[in-house]
């Protein structure tokens, strides 16, 4: 069995900060949609993330959230006289900078594409289900480090750029690893990486979602009987192996809902779905909605 330590050590993080979003006064943001989950970093201010289909999330700085990929959210500012922000540039022509909104005090967010694998196994967060939050003010490391990054915002020198990078996946190591140890549900593929026996089959599972994965396979995958796999597998998941495939499957096809403007029936095929009708009926139990209105939805939400 391998330990949290181990599974974090071998954990390999890349986020690439792609945008500086700033809202004053009471102003708000749409945030763009992403074929990968997005790292918010909130360096100032105070403000709410409004993430289509979950609870708005309070964010002050300190605050890491984690969204999935093609989820909708906008950043709304607490506006107020309490602190005034400083007009931060761009980096470099890679690197975008939003703003909405007026007054003297507001939110600043700092944004990144977050892109993680372990043992061959890449793309991670592309799988994230739920949004992941985390709040960092307590950290002692990380306090003077905002205050630097503000800095170095306001006015980039060289370096500035890796320097944002660093310390946002710093970050990204302290979300998982809080996450892990404040007794939240653990993340599906770091729960599976703490047990060899089962990391085989996630491999394959994430993998190719779209094979077609049966209890025995997926037992052999990992060495084990049926009756020893399934009943490990739902003790470290909380659900059967066929729930993970059909979950991964499905945000799979949401992402290719919104990515693409491939027929609804070409989707379900790539996800590993026999018929449209078959992905529309599994596709409204999770979402709600059907594929369609999901696509038409988001699309709607990024454009609005």
């Amino acid at each position: 069995m391998l330990t949290l330590d181990r599974v974090l050590d071998g954990l390999v993080v890349d986020v690439q900060p792609f945008a500086l979003c700033e809202v004053r006064g009471d102003g708000q943001l749409e945030m763009d949609c992403q074929d990968r989950a997005t790292l918010h970093y909130v360096i100032s201010g105070e403000g709410v993330f409004r993430i289509s289909g979950w609870p708005d999330v309070s964010a002050r700085a300190g605050t890491v959230l984690i969204v999935p990929p093609t989820a909708t959210h906008r950043l709304r500012a607490f506006g107020g006289e309490k602190k005034f922000m400083p007009h931060c540039r761009p980096l470099d022509r890679d690197w975008a900078v939003r703003r909405a909104g007026q007054g003297p005090s507001g939110i600043l967010v700092a944004c990144g594409r977050v892109k993680a694998s372990y043992q061959d196994v890449d793309g991670l967060f592309d799988y994230l289900y739920e949004p992941l939050v985390a709040d960092l003010t307590k950290q002692a490391s990380l306090r003077s480090a905002m205050e630097q990054i503000l800095n170095e915002l306001a006015s980039p020198k060289p370096g500035t750029r890796a320097l944002v990078r660093a310390l946002m996946q710093q970050c990204m190591i302290l979300l998982l690893r809080d996450h892990c140890l404040g007794g939240h549900s653990r993340i599906s593929w770091m729960e599976a990486a703490l047990d060899e026996r089962l990391w085989a089959t996630v491999r394959t599972i994430f993998a190719k979602p779209e094979a077609p994965h049966t209890l025995e396979s997926l037992a052999d995958g990992a060495g084990m009987s049926r009756s020893a796999f399934a009943e490990r597998f739902k003790s470290a998941f909380g659900r059967g192996p066929n729930d993970l495939v059909r979950e991964l499957r499905l945000v799979r096809g949401a992402q290719l809902l919104v990515a693409s403007e491939a027929p609804v029936k070409t989707i379900a095929e790539k996800v590993g779905y026999e018929s449209r009708s078959y992905f529309t009926r599994a596709f409204r139990t999770a979402y709600g909605v059907s594929p369609a209105a999901y696509r038409a939805s988001q699309n709607d939400a990024v454009h609005s």
